[in-house]
């Protein structure tokens, strides 16, 4: 044989020279796919305070079991989870964000408390990742907050509030009385509740607010008691609710008032008791002993967690898996891109079925309306709620409001 060159070759000469062409080439392409960068993804939440129980590990835990049934890797990548605690602090969870994106991290979870969740909205678009809210309830995550790069995930102020009202005005309650957390999450959940009731032809008739680090509500209380309000509304967090409830049973005002937390998840429930909760009216996306295919996910996560797990835990799941499965068909991590793919499929699990993804970034599912079940009732440790009823997507969340989010048309 004759080289390029014009010199004479032996053919075993030839195939040596094939043979060590072909097998640097193919290490080159193994050392390009092993030097594959890695997915990032962050868990903002609160890791260590009073929210920690309504996110916080749990929904850590959920996500990797999602990370693990998917198979740890995206396209060939591998998946880095990485989480950090926002210690209910906007300027350090906003900090963690952006030192995460500068650090590769293409998408964050859950994140947290409205005032921030509303920053990293405007954050993550600026630099093109995705944002996937969990815990934040704020309805203006799809409104004038809005964003490509954003998909609220588990609920918002509307649909925690439209169940429990809906029904207690079936009931009777007329007359309404808000107590209200001081800062953000607690205006809009007022201001939301307060639509539904109008809409239902009830009337607010009062409301007194309250601050983040209170632990006595009793001025609150004896101005909703003697407001004379059928329903004293708590527009507050999950374990403020508890509280408030407790106090008014002491001071009796659940004898002649009815108490309804707009935003209340059953560990809070479980912790304050069936005794002081029994009859009060709730509603959530999920409920672990909803159906066999809820039960089957809360036994798993039970056996990793040491828990059943509540709606925020569990949507974190079915949201990671979403992402991913998107990520996967995009092949491309590009935040807008992910995103766009997202709002394409349908959202069928344990917990959704035939959701889908509206354009200003709300997943529309059914919402539950649940009832703390009375001490005598209750067979287990877990078993705190009977669902009493059922929300379509359609009325569980406020219609799109082209208005005031460009991404709807």
């Amino acid at each position: 044989m004759v080289d390029l060159y014009g010199h004479t070759v032996s053919r075993r000469r030839f195939l040596a020279g094939v043979t060590a062409a072909t097998t640097l080439v193919a290490t080159c392409r193994a050392v390009a796919v092993a030097a594959e960068p890695p997915l990032k993804i962050g868990v903002l939440a609160d890791m260590s305070g009073p929210m920690m129980d309504f996110s916080g590990p749990g929904t850590v835990s959920s996500i990797q079991m999602a990370i693990e049934d998917f198979g740890g890797k995206v396209n060939g990548r591998s998946i880095e989870l990485r989480t950090a605690d926002n210690l209910n602090k906007p300027d350090v969870g906003l900090a963690i964000s952006r030192k995460w994106y500068d650090e590769g991290v293409e998408a964050v979870f859950d994140v947290g408390m409205t005032s921030l969740a509303l920053a990293v909205q405007t954050l993550t678009k600026e630099r093109n990742k995705t944002v996937i809210f969990l815990s934040a309830s704020s309805a203006d995550l799809t409104r004038k907050n809005c964003s490509p790069n954003g998909i609220h995930w588990s609920h918002d102020n509307y649909s925690q509030a439209v169940g429990a009202i809906k029904d207690l005005q079936k009931q009777g309650g007329k007359s309404w009385y808000f107590i209200t957390i001081d800062y953000a999450f607690g205006v809009n959940s007022e201001r939301d509740a307060t639509q539904i009731i109008k809409a239902g032809g009830g009337r607010v008739i009062g409301s007194s607010r309250h601050p983040w680090d209170a632990a006595d509500f009793a001025s609150q209380l004896l101005q909703a008691q003697g407001s004379g309000a059928d329903v004293i509304a708590l527009a507050t967090t999950t374990g403020h609710a508890g509280a408030i409830i407790k106090q008014a049973r002491e001071f009796g005002i659940t004898e002649t008032q009815i108490l309804a937390p707009l935003s209340w998840s059953f560990p809070d429930v479980k912790a304050l008791g069936l005794r002081s909760a029994q009859g009060i009216i709730t509603g959530a996306p999920f409920y672990w002993d909803g159906d066999d295919a809820s039960r089957a996910f809360a036994k798993r996560y039970h056996q990793r967690f040491g828990r059943m797990p509540n709606e925020v835990q569990a949507s974190a799941y079915g949201a990671m898996i979403h992402y991913l499965k998107a990520a996967s068909v995009v092949n491309s991590d590009d935040g807008a891109a992910v995103i766009a793919q997202m709002k394409k499929m349908a959202i069928n699990d344990f917990m959704t079925k035939d959701g889908h993804i509206r354009p200003d970034g709300r997943v529309m599912r059914d919402i539950l309306i649940l009832q703390v079940k009375k001490p005598a009732d209750s067979k287990s440790e877990w078993d705190i709620f009977k669902v009493v009823g059922r929300v379509p997507a359609d009325e569980a969340f406020a219609l799109p409001d082209p208005a005031a989010c460009p991404l709807v048309k």
